[in-house]
């Protein structure tokens, strides 16, 4: 996660019940101090308020690192744990922080449509709708229904504003659709357009950057249209049609978008307890997981000469086992083997070592300290302290959506024929690009962060023969027959680092993704019966009668939520 270092997060008392957010920074650029308690909305330009919505977005849209390791890995089985988490399966700061950012989307709209040169406005609110509908949906597929159409109004003054019903999640997707559609529409390149300057934090404003804006709505128009096309095809099939005659990212690396620290020099990605460094060493019980493992190597060498895919050492490193000598160079020699931990054991294995403590930095103790005692392959130890080494640059963005992904969707789109004819040869054409396009991405990142070092790519682009590895292999060549499966394994992979998002692709094609199939049963008790978060307890003491009637008193995680098959 993230947070500007000149910024302090905005303090903010926001649920859906009884508060409104109130924006009070103690910062001196971007902010006016603001301490008094509140007596209505504060007064902020158009710049604040929008950097504001930044401090809050990412955590609000996706979750913390720390539930990913703990459990989103384990459910989505892009990664394993060797013990079930001493933590709850609970997330909840999304919530509020949703709640503190929608008020003020709400008001910069309004304000700026009801401007007297509204017309110069455009890209802005555009860009406000699309950010409001991105965090909307990011969060009612963590929930369900949610309170939407009349939340974050409580500065109305109205008493009815502060208890607010929840909106269907059908209702939300065809709202949120509808704001992606607008800001498609009505991007534009006029010069008279206001700009939100060095406050813009995400993509930028200038004529090129809108033109980005615009395919990164319009590809959100496609994830979002395809999520919900099995429960709504009348209202997703003319959506996903359109979008695909409308511009959509494609550049592997430059149209990745997220906060960087390109847009955002001084941003980092440890914030609040529940940032990417804490994700390891907080729980350090994940482990790379045999399902994923599978995809990646032909056998089970130790030694790593089964391993036909690139991704596999970025994603992973070696345990620490050195005898043998196999395995990983480094500048002490080779060591350590590829190991993977059982998907879901019929028994726990318990494994040792401390792979992600933090004295493993260069300059530190080393590559190779705790990792005694480690039988079983790690998350590469590099996703912790990527963007979080003091000085690091190059760092692997907080990621909303992949040109990469994009290209599996219109794969998925031509595959069934959702919303256009089924053309089984433009799925594979679609296909062949999402995965060229997922492994350019992740070399180029391990080869530009600065905190990489042992098993560092050499180049920043795949060579042709690195493509045809993966491409050809027979765990990964296209087959018709196949074709669907392949796709939905393959964009799994390269939502590695967005698995609230690889979650929602699993939930609703009723896990099509990856499964081990070794101990379904103990996969289920542990993990396959979690389709949703539950709300905040808050929500039932001080929204009781709407939380009553979304949840018929029952908020259970086991509950599918709309969009789930």
């Amino acid at each position: 996660m993230f947070k500007y270092h000149n910024i302090k997060q905005w303090t903010a008392v926001a649920t859906t019940t009884m508060f409104i957010s109130i924006i009070l920074a103690s910062c001196t650029k971007n902010f006016q101090k603001e301490n008094a308690s509140y007596s209505g909305p504060a007064s902020a330009t158009l710049q604040q308020l929008y950097t504001g919505i930044g401090s809050n977005l990412d955590r609000a849209a996706d979750i913390g690192d720390w539930s990913e390791a703990r459990w989103l890995y384990p459910i989505t089985q892009l990664g394993a744990v060797y013990a079930a988490s001493d933590y709850p399966f609970v997330e909840q700061q999304n919530w509020g922080l949703f709640y503190s950012n929608l008020p003020a989307m709400d008001q910069m709209i309004t304000t700026m449509t009801t401007s007297p040169d509204s017309a110069t406005y455009t890209n802005a609110i555009a860009m406000v709708k699309v950010l409001r509908a991105y965090e909307a949906l990011e969060l009612s597929n963590m929930y369900g229904d949610i309170p939407y159409s009349k939340a974050g109004k409580a500065f109305s003054g109205s008493v009815a504003d502060l208890k607010v019903p929840y909106d269907k999640q059908q209702a939300v997707y065809l709202s949120c659709l509808s704001d992606l559609a607008w800001a498609v529409n009505h991007f534009n390149t006029n010069s008279n357009q206001f700009s939100f300057g060095s406050n813009e934090f995400l993509i930028g404003s200038g004529n090129n950057s809108i033109a980005k804006w615009k395919a990164f709505a319009n590809s959100l128009r496609l994830r979002y249209a395809l999520t919900m096309y099995d429960k709504d095809n009348t209202d997703a099939a003319p959506i996903i049609a359109d979008a695909l005659t409308k511009p959509l990212l494609s550049d592997a690396v430059n149209d990745v978008v997220g906060f960087n620290q390109t847009n955002v020099p001084s941003i980092s990605f440890d914030i609040d307890g529940a940032g990417r460094d804490f994700f390891f060493r907080q729980e350090s019980r994940a482990r790379m997981g045999s399902t994923l493992w599978n995809l990646f190597s032909t056998n089970n060498n130790t030694d790593g000469s089964g391993i036909f895919d690139l991704r596999c050492k970025i994603f992973f490193e070696v345990n620490g086992d050195t005898t043998g000598k196999v395995g990983q160079d480094t500048s002490g020699g080779v060591k350590g083997k590829w190991v993977p931990y059982p998907q879901n054991p019929s028994t726990p294995i318990s494994d040792g070592g401390d792979p992600y403590n933090n004295e493993r930095d260069p300059g530190n103790k080393g590559w190779w300290a705790h990792k005694d005692g480690n039988l079983y392959s790690d998350y590469n130890y590099y996703w912790g302290r990527d963007g979080n080494i003091g000085g690091s640059t190059g760092a692997c963005p907080e990621i909303f959506i992949t040109p990469a992904e994009v290209h599996f969707l219109k794969a998925e789109a031509y595959a069934r024929g959702a919303g256009v004819a089924q053309n089984m040869s433009q799925a594979a054409l679609e296909y062949t690009a999402g995965v060229t396009a997922s492994l350019t991405f992740w070399k180029n990142m391990a080869y530009n962060s600065s905190v990489w070092v042992v098993n560092k790519p050499t180049s920043a682009t795949p060579t042709a023969t690195e493509i045809s590895n993966v491409l050809t292999n027979s765990k990964v060549a296209w087959n018709n027959a196949n074709g669907l499966s392949l796709i939905y394994a393959q964009e799994w992979i390269d939502l590695f680092r967005q698995p609230w998002v690889a979650w929602t692709l699993m939930r609703r094609t009723g896990n099509a993704t990856p499964q081990d199939q070794t101990n379904p049963a103990g996969y289920k008790q542990n993990y396959g019966n979690l389709q949703r978060y539950q709300y905040p307890a808050d929500e039932q003491q001080l929204n009781t009668a709407n939380w009553q009637a979304a949840t018929g008193g029952s908020d259970l995680t086991s509950t599918k939520i709309w969009i789930a098959k």
